[in-house]
């Protein structure tokens, strides 16, 4: 029995040791000059246990212990950087990525007196408005479920209009105003069943795993960067491992993905970036009994060659294909039954594919992108979703598709940092629709075929310089626009948009930072090519919106990587479409599914966003890392008679408090607190929405717009929780995470009432007044409250090799 017993102990000894020593990965770090991409030599330093690595270009770190890391990174002639929040996975070879800033000799004198580390990113282009995002930050956000879309929640400046949903509007413009760039190529399409004319949609597509980090701006936007009006993603993947292929596995209730990466050539020179997911959202939403089934699949690859002198050739693409229907055991609520009969059946597909050079020169590098992407949505509904010809009120389909190039050049040229580039963008329009709708002036019935090309170009410069010591930093551009949809925008010098911004240190952790600019975007697709009798009826009206910016801030980098500013903006809009049928700018709308745009429009509105944001943030320092945010604001836009009006958008504070913790046994546990108040809302035009022939093609109540906005729906507030665990192996992890939306169930954002038809035993609605002629009659209606918001729990595991 002694021997029994000494043999178990000795095996099972001989199992934990091989599962527990040797729980150590590897890191390199490529640090390079962040405006030539040159690479430097450079030193990384572990923060916590202050060892050094030094390399040239690329610095390795061996034999990690798996773990939570930060690091700074030093290079002779450049200000101090820093990495945060870098997980090591055991048996893993992982690649990161920085770029340093060049300094001049006095300020290298000033550095050796106090030395500090840039653990949040400013530019001098953007000194304000700029949010780097790490993507371990998103994951670790609780109620973001690894979507970025719904982590920037977390900063000042940015609403939401519900809790499902990726409508964000950014210091009160609409989600239209809103651009996407992966590794320099556009992503118009960044969500899931997303609104067509706008940027929101249910569930993001980006795989969170392959992103290095996403600067976030909210203004001061970059000249190289044109239609950008309210916010600007530009999303850094992160490089491929390079000692052998990796898998990572994702296993949730509401989706399974499966990732790979690692080198695709003997040499390492060409890696591999790839992933494909499937949703289970549709088990999930048939389980808490909402009245719609959405599902989806979406893939993401990059392909990339690194050559010998520093240049490199990358491929990247993405693409998502989404089907919808209706869950036919619903709760049977009087809000589920509205939905069930409003909403069309709306399938949706779409690619973005794209390539890139980036050639190293003697004082700078070129970068060239080709990319393409298109947009396929269709949408069908009949009345009570009866499928017969005669019910049909909803056929609709609709693509659009862009090939787009851009040169980008960055150089020196004595004391001064340059940029210039050119792009140009060939568009294709489609749509092939029947559609019967309600206007403020009554039933409508739009049937056309459009089919609309046409060519968009512009040319840009930047520059800046430091002065005073290089206490001052100074930045201006320009870029011009133009498009041969019409005379109104065929002139790029219609469409000048210089910018200007300077950063002022006046204390070791204080500076001022300023921005103003001038800023313009195309209208959308679904609005140029919208066709009435044959003809372009909005060629000879829609211009280009002018956006006029200014924003002023305070900022504070304060010990233990806590960063405090204090910013105040103002917006001025002209140009905004108008819509001629419901006497609304498009300003106001986007914040749903479906299509914005297509009708009749003119370029009568105008508008203006104003406010202050307070922004606290910690990053990861001591295992604990949180963010405080607060925004007041107005958002107003014009009426019929011209008159600023509060907009959609118009939500006056805005409160955020997020915070998390890294405990022993590899345990992470985080919270999320929003308030919002309540956002404008149009009441109902009861006497015309309870109409037989109004009623029979809405589906619902009709808004009155002569009332716009005039009143507010309820204060927003929630909670969200997220846990994850970790287990550690010698050759691989598995997390555990729960990340719960909306945990108590919040009620609901609207006061709108629920209005619905009351029915009669054969399930039609009940005419009040059936003796009355036709065009009289009306039904009885049934009224009720909204559905509360569903807390949205999400689990699963998390399996990387």
């Amino acid at each position: 029995m002694t021997a029994l017993f000494t043999r178990t102990v000795f095996i099972l000894s001989l199992f934990f040791a091989a599962i527990f020593s040797a729980q150590t990965g590897s890191l390199n770090i490529n640090v390079f000059d962040d405006f030539s991409k040159k690479p430097l030599t450079a030193t990384v330093t572990v923060t916590s246990s202050k060892q050094e690595f030094s390399g040239e270009g690329n610095v390795l770190l061996p034999d990690l212990p798996a773990g939570n890391y930060s690091f700074q990174i030093s290079a002779e002639g450049y200000q101090n950087g820093s990495l945060n929040d870098i997980s090591v996975v055991p048996n893993q070879n992982l690649t990161f990525s920085i770029g340093l800033q060049k300094t001049t000799t006095s300020e290298q004198e000033i550095e050796t007196v106090v030395i500090t580390a840039r653990v949040y990113k400013t530019t001098a282009e953007s000194p304000v408005s700029l949010r780097n995002i790490t993507s371990e930050e998103v994951q670790k956000n609780a109620g973001s479920n690894r979507d970025i879309s719904k982590a920037i929640l977390s900063l000042p400046g940015v609403g939401s209009t519900a809790t499902f949903r990726n409508d964000l509007f950014i210091r009160g413009g609409s989600s239209a105003e809103n651009k996407f760039y992966i590794d320099g190529i556009e992503v118009p399409v960044i969500n899931h069943f997303q609104t067509q004319g706008a940027s929101g949609g249910p569930r993001g597509l980006i795989t969170i795993d392959f992103i290095k980090d996403v600067d976030f701006y909210s203004g001061a936007f970059p000249a190289k960067r044109n239609g950008t009006l309210s916010s600007l993603f530009e999303f850094n993947l992160k490089q491929a491992r390079k000692d052998k292929i990796g898998y990572k596995a994702v296993i949730g209730l509401d989706d399974m993905q499966l990732m790979a990466d690692g080198p695709l050539s003997k040499d390492q020179s060409w890696t591999g970036l790839f992933s494909v997911r499937k949703s289970n959202l549709q088990l999930l939403f048939k389980a808490i009994g909402l009245p719609f089934l959405p599902s989806y699949y979406d893939s993401t690859f990059k392909v990339s060659k690194k050559f010998k002198n520093g240049n490199e050739l990358y491929f990247i693409g993405l693409g998502a294909l989404d089907e919808f229907k209706f869950n036919e055991n619903a709760k049977a609520t009087l809000n589920n039954q509205t939905l069930i009969e409003r909403l069309p059946v709306s399938p949706q597909w779409n690619y973005t594919i794209g390539a890139g050079y980036r050639h190293l020169a003697e004082n700078g590098n070129w970068l060239f992108t080709w990319s393409r992407n298109m947009l396929d949505n269709k949408a069908t509904k009949y009345y009570r979703n009866i499928e017969t010809p005669a019910n049909l009120l909803t056929r609709y389909h609709s693509q659009e598709s862009e090939n787009k190039i851009r040169v980008d050049r960055n150089f020196r040229l004595g004391d001064f940092q340059l940029s210039a580039g050119t792009n140009v963008n060939f568009a294709r329009y489609f749509n092939d629709s029947d559609l019967r709708i309600i206007t403020q002036s009554g039933p409508v019935i739009d049937n056309y075929l459009s089919d609309l090309n046409l060519t968009q170009y512009g040319f840009y410069l930047q520059g800046s310089r430091k002065l005073l010591d290089n206490k001052l930093e100074l930045s201006g551009g320009l870029r011009i626009d133009g498009s041969d949809y019409s005379k109104l925008t065929s002139n790029p010098l219609e469409q000048f948009s210089p910018r200007i911004s300077a950063r002022y240190r006046f204390a070791e952790r204080f500076a001022l930072n300023l921005n103003g600019g001038i800023y313009h975007m195309l209208p959308s697709y679904t609005a140029l090519g919208f066709i009435q009798n044959g003809n372009l009826i909005n060629q000879n009206t829609l211009k280009y919106i002018r956006n006029e910016q200014i924003v002023g801030g305070i900022e504070f980098n304060g010990k233990n990587n806590l960063r405090i500013t204090a910013e105040t903006y103002y917006k001025k809009y002209k140009n905004y479409p108008f819509s001629l049928r419901n006497g609304i700018s498009l300003a106001n709308v986007g914040g749903d599914f479906g299509v914005v745009g297509a009708e009749p429009l003119d370029s009568r509105g105008v508008g203006e966003t104003y406010g202050v944001e307070i922004l606290a943030q910690k990053r990861t320092l001591n295992d604990f890392y949180g963010i405080a945010s607060y925004t007041f604001g107005h958002s107003r836009f014009s009426d019929i008679n011209g008159s600023l009006k509060p907009s959609s958008w118009d939500s006056r504070h805005i409160v955020s408090l997020t915070g998390g913790k890294y405990f022993s046994r590899n345990w992470n546990i985080g919270a999320r607190f929003r308030m919002q108040t309540g956002l404008p809302e149009t009441p109902y035009d009861i006497a015309r929405s309870q109409l037989v022939n109004v009623w029979n093609i809405a589906n619902a109540p009709v808004s009155n717009y002569a009332l716009l906005n005039s009143q507010r729906g309820n204060v927003v507030h929630q909670l969200d929780i997220r846990a994850e665990k970790k287990w550690i192996f010698s050759k691989w992890q598995m997390t555990f995470y729960v990340d719960v939306v909306n945990a108590y169930g919040s009620k609901s954002p609207s006061r709108l009432p629920v209005i619905a038809l009351e029915r009669g035993a054969d399930g039609n609605g009940i005419i009040a007044n059936p003796g009355a002629p036709q065009n009289d009659q009306v039904y009885q209606l049934n009224y009720g409250e909204n559905d509360g918001s569903t807390p949205l729990p999400y689990f699963g595991f998390i399996f990387e090799f």
